[in-house]
């Protein structure tokens, strides 16, 4: 065999990737998924709740799938004991080399399966802290955050990387202890942004006002109540605004019912779940993401590649994607009436947001161009040798 053949085999590794939500894989993740097995390594992706057409989109990125079992929500201590052993019997199985699971379940769950596999390398992606980090200071958000820490802590020591989409995250979990500080955090550029396809679009024509855009999950983590009650204050001054919500219902007990939502119809259109989100950033002037706290704002960084100009919170991860007055404006977190405010300043004066509109551009392009992203995470997966 020739000697080069030999150095190519010689780096060729089995990577396992271990998500909560199988359509999470072609979407966030199908850029890695593609330049892993491109370096010509082997990939298997694990999910809980494959169908047929998400099952065949993960396959023509060129990674096999498969199934474990996994309650995305609640502390069921058997139901995770449950999620442990199938991973680590599908670990074991497929004779992985390097393991990462995201989001928090996965990430906890797939690094002590990995670790008891005996994985070389194991290095969780920590997409943001979610619901527990982000839920106030009530006693049940307390106990929720103190068994997360402990199962994070619990994990992270037996990793050799966690890469985190933004610097604040990774700031927490080390101050609580919970990510040991032998253990390396890498930071990167949240999913990245396809620029080709997020390419920059031109303003909708103003003579029917200035649209903002808002585009989540209706739980009141993402500041949807606060987005409602800032459209509404600055509806009643000026009749020239104009305020489209966009997204999926939710159940869970961070949702806010959908006859809430409906009742800020006077201000508000909301137009349910979409899927081209494209099509809504080409309709707006102004994107707009009053959240809580993030790991890094996809749909942000989607608006910010099509030119628009951003408002959303100081929040850990929102404030990593807008420089106040520059590209856009931060707001605290919670506040409708500076959300309104913030609103109505672009609202008057509309001939600054070309100039936010290219310093969004600007800035996605030098640090969240997908390229740049999967590069930062195959280095931190070990993979880009």
């Amino acid at each position: 065999m020739p000697a080069a053949s030999r150095a190519s085999q010689s780096r060729r590794r089995r990577v396992i990737l271990v998500a909560s939500h199988a359509p999470s894989l072609p979407l966030f993740r199908g850029d890695l998924i593609r330049a892993i097995a491109g370096h010509g390594h082997e990939v298997l992706c694990l999910a809980p709740d494959y169908d047929s057409t998400t099952e065949a989109e993960v396959q023509r990125l060129g990674a096999a799938t498969g199934h474990y079992r996994l309650e995305r929500t609640g502390l069921s201590p058997r139901a995770d004991l449950a999620s442990l052993r199938a991973l680590t019997a599908a670990i074991t199985d497929w004779r992985a080399d390097v393991v990462c699971g995201y989001t928090p379940k996965p990430a906890v769950y797939a690094s002590l399966a990995a670790h008891r596999a005996g994985v070389a390398r194991i290095v969780p992606m920590i997409t943001g802290l979610g619901y527990a980090f982000n839920s106030g200071g009530s006693l049940k958000a307390r106990a929720v955050r103190q068994i997360a820490l402990m199962l994070y802590a619990r994990a992270f020591a037996r990793c050799h990387g966690v890469i985190f989409h933004n610097a604040d995250d990774a700031a927490l979990l080390q101050q609580a202890g919970a990510l040991p500080p032998a253990v390396p955090g890498f930071v990167v550029g949240g999913s990245g942004v396809d620029l080709e396809r997020f390419h920059a679009l031109p303003f909708p024509p103003p003579s029917e006002g200035i649209v903002f855009l808002m585009i989540a999950r209706l739980v009141r983590y993402k500041g949807v109540v606060e987005f409602c009650k800032a459209a509404r204050a600055l509806k009643a001054r000026s009749a020239r605004a104009r305020f489209i919500l966009a997204g999926p219902p939710e159940t869970g007990p961070a949702g806010v019912p959908l006859d809430i939502v409906q009742g800020y119809a006077d201000a508000v259109d909301y137009v349910g779940p979409q899927t081209d989100v494209h099509g809504l950033l080409a309709r707006c002037h102004v994107y707009v993401l009053p959240s809580h706290g993030e790991g890094l704002p996809r749909t942000v960084l989607e608006a910010m590649a099509v030119g628009r100009p951003v408002i959303t919170t100081t929040a850990r991860g929102c404030r990593d994607t807008v420089v106040d007055g520059v590209n856009g404006r931060l707001v605290p977190v919670g506040d409708s009436e500076a959300l309104s405010e913030a609103m109505r300043t672009m609202l008057m004066r509309p001939d600054l947001l070309p100039g936010m509109a290219a310093a969004s551009r600007r800035m996605v392009t030098e640090r969240f161009d997908v390229r740049l992203v999967t590069g930062q995470m195959l280095a931190a997966l070990g993979l880009n040798d």
